[in-house]
């Protein structure tokens, strides 16, 4: 996986190119409602930091696919789901959501 600086204005990610959504920074794509979460110790919402896509999606156009009957999908999250993760830069406190697809 290779991660680029995008350009202002251009979509970091094409939202239908299940396993190829995993990006660093910007805003979160979310699969559902948003969860972003609140730091635990000051209660201010938390930074997005990134998303990991469940990067071994069998589809013929994801350069990562696994066989998904072969039981050797190791990052395949809830049904094609998404991994947030979240910081919070003044407590160094981290959080982490998982949606499902």
């Amino acid at each position: 996986m290779r991660f680029e600086r995008v350009p202002p204005g251009q979509a970091a990610v094409d939202l239908d190119a299940l396993g190829q959504r995993s990006k660093l920074g910007g805003r979160p794509d979310w699969d559902q409602d948003d969860e972003t979460p609140a730091c635990p110790t000051c209660g201010e919402v938390m930074t997005f930091v990134g998303q990991l896509d469940s990067i071994e999606h069998q589809s013929q156009t994801n350069p990562h696919s696994v066989d998904a009957l072969s039981g050797k999908q190791d990052y395949m999250f809830a049904d094609v789901g998404m991994i947030y993760l979240f910081a919070c830069l003044e407590d160094s406190q981290v959080a982490a959501v998982l949606q499902s697809g």
